[in-house]
This record gives C-alpha cells, sequence and structure tokens, in this order.
C-alpha cells in the first residue's frame, strides 16, 4: 500500500491559523504516525506500506517511518519522490498522466526491491 499524503500541509500559513511551523510539523507527524497504525491494524503485519515523502513534507515522512521501524514494524518503507522531469500540468498545478508515468517508473523498481513474496 502506497501512501502518499501531505502536500498541502505545508503550504503557506496565513494570518490567524493556530499553527507554527513548529508545531503543524508536530501534529502533522503525530497524524501520519496514526494513519499508519491505522492501516497496520486493518491490512495487518504482512501488507508493506510504503510512505511518499516529497517537497517540505519528506523529512517528516521519513521521521514518521523510522519511527514505526524503531517501534518493531519493519514493513513500513519510506520512498522519496524525487520531483525532477515533472510538469505538474494537471488542474491547479497537479500531476496529470505524463507525470504519473514518471512516477510509476520511478515507483515499481522500489516496490519490486521490498520482501513482499509478490
Amino acid at each position: 500500500m502506497v501512501v502518499n499524503l501531505g502536500a498541502n500541509d505545508f503550504s503557506d500559513l496565513t494570518p490567524g491559523e493556530p499553527w507554527t511551523p513548529d508545531s503543524l510539523a508536530a501534529a502533522f507527524r503525530t497524524a501520519y504516525g496514526d494513519f499508519l497504525r491505522k492501516l497496520r491494524t486493518r491490512y495487518g503485519p504482512g501488507t508493506a506500506l510504503v510512505a511518499v515523502g516529497f517537497d517540505t513534507n519528506a523529512e517528516h515522512v521519513r521521521q514518521v517511518v523510522e519511527a514505526c521501524n524503531d517501534a518493531g514494524d519493519s514493513g513500513v518503507h519510506y520512498w522519496f519522490l524525487d520531483q525532477s522531469g515533472l510538469d505538474f500540468l494537471g488542474c491547479d498545478r497537479h500531476t496529470w498522466a505524463h507525470d504519473d508515468r514518471v512516477i510509476a517508473d520511478r515507483l515499481v523498481p522500489f516496490l519490486g526491491s521490498l520482501p513482499t513474496g509478490w
């Protein structure tokens, strides 16, 4: 299972929001870790979980994966999404079919390297 979340969580904070950059990062890591634990409970220890880090969330996602691994869940993996070569020509600068193909071509070899037994 590939989890790719957090693209908008670290966009610019606006005045009046209750967050500081540090409190937002801490809340993100907590929520992300909770979400991975829920997935683990729902799908069991035999399911590989791949957390995707990119852009400004990369270090936070990596820390969450490391915490899962330190807690004994070696089935959670980190994958960095290199955004080079993506042109974000989808609606509102989202990815589109070209970008999705580039991402898939990079992700598939990583997934193939995991000890999933597939």
